[in-house]
């Protein structure tokens, strides 16, 4: 599996920390096609199955920022050793997760979206964050959060989340920030990913 960064050494605590939005299966995939390093493709499974074992232990469906991963587990960070206190919750690292598993054809990551999904299409608005439950971080709206939502439903429109994937095109109405370069970059990444379908 990947490191969250070449810094979480063997000796370090953050050697078995996974961070949701690393979980990139179409990426795996390219990487295998150009390479033929089997590797990417163990990666690939494993982390989708950490990934899916994540969404599974919530009615919400929703994934974490972060996770302690083994050989076959993966659990909360509460209570370990990680200052970030949003790590144990659906945050600013997975809200990039149902753009990330978008495209994927793997069973585990569209079983793994679809529960997302399911949770997100029951509100009528998306707010910055959640909690493992379900609960709202915040009260207010974020392109982070809202982007990623509508990339991932313009992939699956007529499947039950149309009302979500137009909801979430309230980020293209707002004038595009000049000193917030993430909800800037996932808006941009909407407009592109989205082309066609809007």
């Amino acid at each position: 599996m990947l490191t969250v960064g070449n810094w979480a050494t063997p000796e370090s605590n953050s050697a078995n920390l996974m961070r949701s939005s690393d979980v990139m299966p179409t990426a795996f995939e390219q990487f295998y096609d150009f390479s033929h390093n089997r590797q990417w493709l163990v990666i690939k499974t494993k982390m989708l199955n950490r990934l899916f074992q994540l969404s599974k232990q919530h009615k919400s469906g929703l994934v974490p920022d972060f996770s302690w991963v083994t050989q076959h587990n993966a659990s909360s960070v509460k209570g370990a050793h990680i200052t970030n206190k949003y790590a144990n919750d659906y945050y600013y690292n997975a809200c990039r997760v149902p753009m990330l598993l978008a495209q994927s054809h793997d069973p585990l990551a569209q079983k793994t979206l679809t529960s997302m999904l399911h949770f997100f299409a029951k509100h009528p608005t998306v707010t910055a964050g959640y909690t493992m439950s379900g609960k709202p971080l915040n009260d207010y709206q974020s392109a982070s959060f809202s982007a990623p939502l509508l990339m991932a439903t313009s992939w699956y429109l007529n499947q039950g989340y149309d009302s979500l994937f137009f909801h979430e095109q309230w980020i293209f109405a707002k004038a595009m920030t000049k000193h917030d370069y993430y909800n800037a970059t996932l808006t941009m990444y909407a407009i592109m990913f989205s082309q066609g379908r809007l």
